[in-house]
C-alpha cells in the first residue's frame, strides 16, 4: 500500500479477469426474479387500483428518483477517491466513477455482493492503478462503509424501533438479526485492530473444527488464505487509525450517501401524490429493508429485498396495488437499472483500447 511495499503482482504481468462462480445460475435467478416481480405487480391488487396508481404517477418525482440512484454512484466514487488521492495520487475521478458503476453491476449479480471488489480491483488495474494500491484502497473503503452503515442503522433503530415493533414485531425480529450481523462484522474488525493474534487464533480454531466435520477440505490452504486476509485487513485498519481524517471524510460522505439512497423510497412515495407519511418513517422502512436483506446469500438479495420492502411499505401505502407498484419501481431503479448500466459500461471498457490508456 505504501511506496516501500512490494507490489502484489508484477506491473507487466498479464491480467486475468476474475470469474463469477455460477454465472449462468445467477443470470437465470435474476431473470426469474424479474419475472416474479412482474407477476407480483399484476396480482398484487385490483386491476382498477393499479391502473389508477399508474395514472396518478408524477413523473417528475420518478425522474428525481432516477437521478438519486446516479448520485449514489457519484457519492460512492467520492468516498473511494478520498483514499485514491492518498494511495495513488493523480488517479482521475472519472476513472473511479467508471469502476464504481462497474462494481455496482457485479455487486448486484453476485451473492452477498461478493463480486464487486475483485472486479473493481481488476478494472482499476486496467486503468493504471496496480493491485498493490487498489486492493488496500478498496479494503479501506469497505471498513469505512461498514462503520458508517452500522452507525446509521443503529441511529434509525433507536429512533423508530418502538413504533415499528408495535406495527410488525415479526419483521422487526428479522431486522434485529440483520443488524446483529452487521454489528458482528464491525466487532470483528475492531477485534482485529486491537487483538490480531487472538482473532487469528479463533479463526484457526473454527477452521480446524470445520475440517473435523468435513466442511473444510483443504485445512492448510484455508488457514493460509485466512491469515493473508487477516494480515491485509489488519494493515489497512492500522493505516486508517494513523489517518483519521481520511476515515472521517469517507464516513461523513457515506452518511450523506446512505441518507440520500434511503430517501429514494420517499421520492417514489411522493411520486404517487401522497404526502401523509413522514420522511423519517419512510427512510426507516428502507433502512430496515437494507438490514434484513444485507446477509441474504442470493444475488442482490433477490426475494428478501422485494418481500421485506412490500411488507414494510404496506403500512405506508393505502392499498396492495400501490405497494406492488412501488416495490416494482424501487427494485427497477435500485437493482435492475444498475445492472443494465453497469453491464453496458463493462462492455464498453472491455472493447475500448483507448479508454483505459487515457
Amino acid at each position: 500500500m505504501r511506496d516501500t511495499e512490494k507490489p502484489i503482482v508484477d506491473e507487466e504481468e498479464v491480467i486475468e479477469e476474475p470469474h463469477i462462480k455460477g454465472k449462468i445460475l445467477n443470470i437465470v435467478l435474476l431473470i426469474l426474479a424479474f419475472g416474479l416481480l412482474c407477476v407480483y405487480l399484476f396480482i398484487g391488487g385490483e386491476a382498477s387500483e393499479l391502473a389508477e396508481a399508474v395514472s396518478d404517477i408524477r413523473w417528475t418525482w420518478l425522474t428525481l428518483a432516477l437521478f438519486m440512484v446516479v448520485l449514489y454512484w457519484v457519492l460512492e466514487s467520492v468516498c473511494i477517491q478520498i483514499f485514491a488521492n492518498k494511495m495513488h495520487p493523480g488517479f482521475k475521478f472519472y476513472k473511479t466513477n467508471i469502476v464504481t458503476v462497474i462494481g455496482q453491476y457485479f455487486n448486484c449479480v453476485t451473492p452477498l455482493s461478493s463480486g464487486g471488489q475483485p472486479f473493481q480491483a481488476y478494472y482499476y488495474r486496467r486503468f493504471g492503478m496496480p493491485y498493490s494500491k487498489s486492493i488496500p484502497m478498496l479494503l479501506c473503503r469497505f471498513i469505512s462503509y461498514q462503520l458508517s452503515t452500522t452507525t446509521f442503522c443503529a441511529i434509525v433503530l433507536l429512533l423508530r424501533f418502538t413504533y415499528f415493533t408495535n406495527e410488525n414485531p415479526a419483521l422487526m425480529a428479522l431486522v434485529i438479526v440483520g443488524f446483529i450481523g452487521g454489528l458482528g462484522l464491525m466487532t470483528m474488525l475492531l477485534l482485529l485492530a486491537f487483538w490480531r493474534s487472538g482473532t487469528q487464533h479463533v479463526v484457526h480454531v473454527v477452521l480446524r473444527l470445520g475440517a473435523k466435520i468435513h466442511l473444510v477440505k483443504d485445512l492448510d490452504g484455508s488457514i493460509a488464505w485466512a491469515d493473508k486476509q487477516i494480515s491485509d485487513a489488519y494493515n489497512e485498519i492500522q493505516f486508517l487509525l494513523k489517518e483519521p481524517k481520511l476515515l472521517a471524510k469517507s464516513s461523513a460522505v457515506t452518511f450523506v450517501q446512505l441518507a440520500e439512497y434511503f430517501s429514494i423510497s420517499y421520492v417514489i412515495y411522493r411520486g404517487f401524490g401522497y404526502v401523509d407519511a413522514d420522511f423519517l418513517s419512510i427512510i426507516s422502512c428502507q433502512a430496515f429493508v437494507y438490514m434484513i436483506s444485507s446477509f441474504v446469500p442470493t444475488p442482490g438479495a433477490v426475494g428478501a429485498a422485494e418481500s421485506s420492502y412490500a411488507l414494510f411499505f404496506s403500512t405506508i401505502y393505502p392499498n396492495a396495488a400501490v405497494v406492488a407498484l412501488s416495490t416494482f419501481i424501487w427494485r427497477l431503479l435500485t437493482f435492475y437499472f444498475p445492472i443494465v448500466v453497469g453491464m453496458l459500461l463493462t462492455l464498453v471498457v472491455n472493447h475500448s483500447k483507448t479508454l483505459t490508456r487515457q
